[in-house]
């Protein structure tokens, strides 16, 4: 049962902390590998997407006593959302019912190659080549920036067409995108090891990384749902933070999933999502 709030929205003496209300408590939490944590321990059992039991969804879920429901898959695209099946698994969207209270959804950078691309461009760098620049033998870039720019442009699209199709879905739930954080830092500069790259190509990856925030922005406002700010809350905490400060990782520790959010990353952005949902509204 949610909480009463006392004069000028303060909790009551005794009220759990309060929130805001809820069609129900059934939750979805939907997207990518950055909504799954991969090798985040520990693995949901009996599934292969990569889900973790403290990725956000869980951490958010265990909080504020929700009953979940965790779509999110490694390698999920917008598509994967409501268009086409991922592999076996359906579509994401087919989670959702009329009755859904909370949704979440972080998912966009797949569909621009942005994670593929740091890691080619990383393993470029540690072998003395830039991602981006042609062979010198005439082979192509590893990573065709022009393309990357065509995607880029079509993205904010893909996310206002996904998000409207979510919204038809689960009319009565509060819908929470989640932009990704900030993987390289403002300058977006090589940290060997955790970023072993080529000086421009950190440059590029790091333009990537905006436009996308820009994208995730626009689409929420375009489609009335709620954004949460991500990239902004991580600052200083991007892959050449001190270790432990930073919320995502490098290619530097084969344990975990090269840069990916890490726990103290999915756990931040679980308080993101908290308090927004708690954040009393009379």
């Amino acid at each position: 049962m949610l909480a009463a709030c006392g004069t000028n929205g303060v909790p009551k003496e005794g009220d759990t902390p309060p929130r805001r209300s809820l069609a129900s408590n059934a939750y979805v939490a939907m997207g990518s590998s950055f909504a799954a944590g991969p090798k985040i321990p520990d693995a949901v059992p009996d599934q292969s997407c990569g889900r973790s039991t403290h990725n956000y969804a869980h951490l958010v879920a265990t909080d504020l006593g929700l009953d979940l429901k965790d779509v999110s898959c490694i390698g999920a695209t917008t598509d994967n959302v409501a268009g086409t099946p991922q592999a076996m698994n359906p579509l994401q969207i087919a989670a959702l019912t009329p009755d859904t209270g909370l949704v979440t959804i972080t998912i966009g950078g797949n569909d621009v190659t942005y994670s593929g691309s740091l890691i080619v461009c990383g393993s470029d760098g540690m072998a003395g080549k830039s991602c981006l620049e042609a062979g010198a033998d005439g082979t192509a870039a590893d990573v065709d920036s022009a393309t990357v720019d065509t995607l880029l442009d079509q993205v904010g699209d893909k996310l206002v067409a996904m998000l409207n199709e979510v919204k038809q879905a689960a009319p009565a739930a509060a819908i929470y995108l989640l932009g990704y954080p900030m993987i390289l830092g403002d300058p977006a500069i090589p940290c060997a090891p955790d970023v072993p790259m080529d000086t421009a190509d950190a440059a590029f990856l790091g333009h990537v990384g905006m436009r996308l925030q820009t994208a995730f922005a626009a689409a929420a406002a375009m489609t009335g749902v709620n954004f949460v700010d991500v990239y902004a809350a991580s600052r200083g905490h991007d892959v050449c933070a001190p270790a432990a400060e930073r919320w995502v990782e490098g290619q530097a520790n084969p344990e975990v999933a090269p840069y990916h959010p890490n726990s103290a990353g999915m756990s931040a952005q679980a308080g993101l999502i908290a308090a927004e949902i708690r954040t009393p509204k009379h």
